[in-house]
């Protein structure tokens, strides 16, 4: 008998949450979901085993409730990545693609593969002290106007590093449907009559925002909201649409699902997976560039469809310096 399928907001009634509480839980891999046409839809015994799995305490599929993994890299325990049966694989990062990977690794084997949700900041600290196998970036350098390389030498000293690149996205505003305010640059952060709501230190979003605050001689104190964070786009989006703010920052695809909020693009940045060279013969680093070096993952990627990925698997490695060496 085929599992009855549900909408978000089924879902949301049925869980006593709210319906972007849904969409989070999909995009981080802890309920799985499906799409008919343009609508997204859950299958019910997938609720179902959601369910038993937060009774029991056992992990969420794929995935750590946000919070466990996603604040504080200091809480996150040493890891053996010996690539045995019982290393856990942790991949660091929120984009949706990373689900393609989570997915591929886990057919490889038997380890346990979770997704950390922290920044990309905190994440290359937390991938230099061992705490993660791979950490997904999207840091802008406004000095190069570069993404991500001039970070390496900076938070990874001397730690030989592969750098995969696996898309381009674009940054820039969520704002009201039809933009009443016509927001349309960072310079708009300036007028005071604007309120917005802000991502937390340390994720690349909020990087590039203070970067460009800093470049406009923009005063923060006079921004309305810029104190008040939120930990992912889906959320900043949501606050918009629900009038808490005027304006979030945030990549494109992090509105999908919210109504009553369009996207002012701003700026391409490039998402890439960096990791320790010393782990590329693992199972998990061999699956995923071989995943992606291949082709799979650009096909798969333009059946998600909203990214730039013409440097999709783009390769560079560094070792201890500010050059990289093309692989």
């Amino acid at each position: 008998m085929e599992s009855i399928l549900l909408t978000a907001e089924d879902v949301a009634k049925q869980l006593r949450i709210k319906k972007y509480t849904v969409y989070e839980l999909i995009k981080r891999g802890e309920l799985p979901s499906s799409k008919v046409g343009k609508q997204v839809r859950i299958a019910q015994k997938d609720i179902d085993r959601y369910l038993q799995a937060r009774k029991t305490g056992s992990p969420a599929l794929h995935a750590p409730p946000e919070g466990e993994m996603s604040g504080r890299f200091e809480d996150t325990p040493r890891l053996d990545f010996s690539g045995s049966p019982q290393s856990p694989i942790i991949i660091c990062g929120q984009d949706r693609c990373l689900d393609l990977l989570v997915s591929r690794i886990s057919r490889t084997g038997n380890n346990l593969v979770l997704r950390s949700f922290m920044g990309s900041y905190n994440g290359l600290c937390i991938l230099y002290t061992g705490r993660v196998t791979m950490a997904a970036s999207h840091l802008w350098d406004g000095e190069t106007d570069t993404y991500n390389y001039p970070f390496i030498p900076r938070l990874l000293p001397g730690l030989p590093v592969g750098a995969l690149r696996l898309a381009g996205r674009m940054q820039g505003f969520y704002v009201k449907e039809g933009n009443p305010l016509h927001i349309n640059e960072w310079k708009d952060l300036a007028r005071q009559e604007i309120r917005m709501i802000n991502r937390e230190r340390g994720c690349g979003t909020r990087i590039l925002l203070d970067q460009k605050l800093a470049e406009l001689r923009i005063d923060t104190d006079a921004i309305q909201g810029y104190t008040k964070e939120y930990t992912s786009h889906l959320a900043c989006a949501n606050a918009v649409a629900k009038g808490e703010a005027d304006l979030g920052c945030g990549c494109e695809r992090g509105r999908e699902h919210i109504p009553g909020v369009d996207f002012v693009p701003l700026q391409l940045e490039w998402y890439d997976l960096l990791f320790r060279l010393a782990d590329q013969n693992t199972p998990a680093v061999r699956t995923m560039l071989t995943y992606v070096l291949a082709g799979e993952f650009k096909q798969d990627m333009e059946m998600l469809g909203g990214y730039d990925l013409s440097q999709t698997g783009r390769y560079e490695t560094f070792y201890g310096g500010a050059s990289p060496s093309r692989s």
